[in-house]
């Protein structure tokens, strides 16, 4: 088997909400749960929703990215890594910011930190500088999933202009990129 082998980019969608074995470490419970959620909520990605289809399935790459990041770590289902999204009311700490509000972000590999706009409900514009995103390596970092995952996620993040809630679900949109960024909101 070679590294470079097409066969991950032709497999079929994850279905959103099927049965699957509790085991699996992208088995995720996708249902309505009520809650008092809004954009402040701490949120947990879990995948990106072709926007051209019905929006029933999730992307292969961030399950085989998370794969990677599990297996290089021992496989402890206690400690299952979830990369996080977190919107502050208050000002971001990087110098260019000029009071915008801050953000941080902790993907598979990278604690990123920025500031974001919301003039209008449902408007969102993300900020990530060059010098708000922190590498931390792990054993996974150099796997081929895990760096293509983190250029797929942080190209959508960069570009994202609207935002909507939808029960216990926060879902992202970026131009020019036909899929959403699914979040299910932290629950405490």
């Amino acid at each position: 088997m070679f590294g470079c082998s097409k066969e991950t980019e032709e497999q079929e969608p994850l279905p959103v909400g099927s049965t699957c074995n509790p085991k699996d470490i992208c088995h995720y419970d996708l249902s309505d749960k009520s809650g008092a959620n809004d954009l402040f909520s701490s949120w947990e990605f879990k995948g990106f929703q072709d926007i051209t289809t019905d929006q029933r399935t999730l992307d292969n790459l961030t399950y085989l990215a998370k794969t990677a990041v599990f297996a290089g770590g021992g496989e402890d289902y206690a400690n299952l890594f979830k990369v996080t999204f977190q919107l502050s009311k208050e000002a971001s700490d990087l110098s260019e910011c000029q009071n915008l509000a801050a953000f941080n972000l902790r993907t598979l590999i990278n604690k990123i930190t920025g500031w974001y706009s919301s003039n209008e409900p449902g408007q969102l514009s993300i900020v990530a500088p060059e010098k708000g995103i922190e590498f931390i390596p792990n054993h996974a970092s150099s796997t081929f999933p895990v760096l293509q995952f983190e250029a797929a996620f942080l190209k959508a993040s960069e570009s994202v202009e609207s935002y909507e809630i939808k029960s216990n679900k926060l879902y992202l949109t970026s131009k020019e990129i036909n899929e959403k960024l699914l979040f299910i909101a932290i629950e405490d």
